[in-house]
């Protein structure tokens, strides 16, 4: 339970940080003061059901890992060095997002459970926690690669703290950069997943990595899109209660 209030207080620590440069280069002009409040309210839905679905995964869907636990262990694969475990369980942990993420763009079940993040006609930090119960379920789910390959849960503790800033980097509204571009070789930049939100067609999909876009065809190089100053990131579609549950 520690550890769970302790990756939304980075969410919201890391957030308050970079929302200093996002008010200082915005790539869009936001009301901030006005939308801050709004925003607020409806993450005030998500953070409950959030730590809730965490306690569910963590006492629930855990459990039915034991199986493919047992078969990595009698592979000899956990007795390799911990950078080797780290790096695949973060490489797993980020197919597994790619997956699921494509997913919710392409089939309309999953979207459902995508539709409510898409909801925000403008995209700045704090609307990256616009999360529907059951795509954070799904997105929790990725996470399992950790636990399966033994990696320690101080090392555990430094993955949360780094997907945490994350969520709130990848979705800042700032300025692009051409700096930006170099990272983007290897590294998810705000530039990179905003072209995600503003366009419709299900590009850039990655987490945290581009690798998976560059692989499997759903890269869009922000260089060649053409982002209109009054373009929105959503149809404006009225929020319900189905969208924030995501059913």
């Amino acid at each position: 339970m520690e550890s769970i209030l302790l990756y939304w207080l980075m969410i919201f620590g890391f957030g308050g940080i970079l929302w200093l440069w996002e008010r200082r280069t915005p790539l869009r002009q936001i009301e901030y003061n006005s939308e801050f409040f709004k925003e607020l309210s409806k993450v005030s839905i998500t953070v409950p059901y959030g730590i809730f679905g965490d306690l569910f995964l963590s006492a629930i869907i855990f459990n039915l890992f034991i199986f493919p636990a047992n078969i990595i262990e009698s592979t000899g694969f956990l007795s390799l060095p911990l950078w080797v475990r780290l790096l695949t369980a973060y490489l797993g942990r980020e197919l597994t997002y790619y997956i699921i993420h494509r997913l919710q763009h392409s089939n309309m079940f999953f979207w459902l459970t995508h539709h409510w993040h898409h909801s925000s006609p403008s995209v700045w930090w704090l609307v990256a926690q616009r999360v529907s119960f059951t795509s954070m379920v799904l997105y929790r789910i990725s996470f399992i690669w950790f636990p399966l390959l033994k990696i320690p849960p101080e090392i555990i503790l430094i993955v949360m703290a780094h997907l945490a800033f994350q969520d709130n980097w990848i979705h800042l509204n700032v300025k692009w950069q051409s700096w930006m571009k170099i990272i983007e070789w290897i590294y998810v930049t705000p530039r990179f997943h905003s072209i995600h939100h503003y366009d419709m067609r299900g590009k850039n999909l990655g987490d945290t990595l581009t690798i998976f876009d560059r692989l499997f065809g759903t890269y869009l190089d922000p260089d060649t899109y053409d982002l209109k100053e009054d373009q929105s990131a959503s149809n404006n579609e009225p929020i319900t209660v189905r969208m924030v549950v995501g059913i």
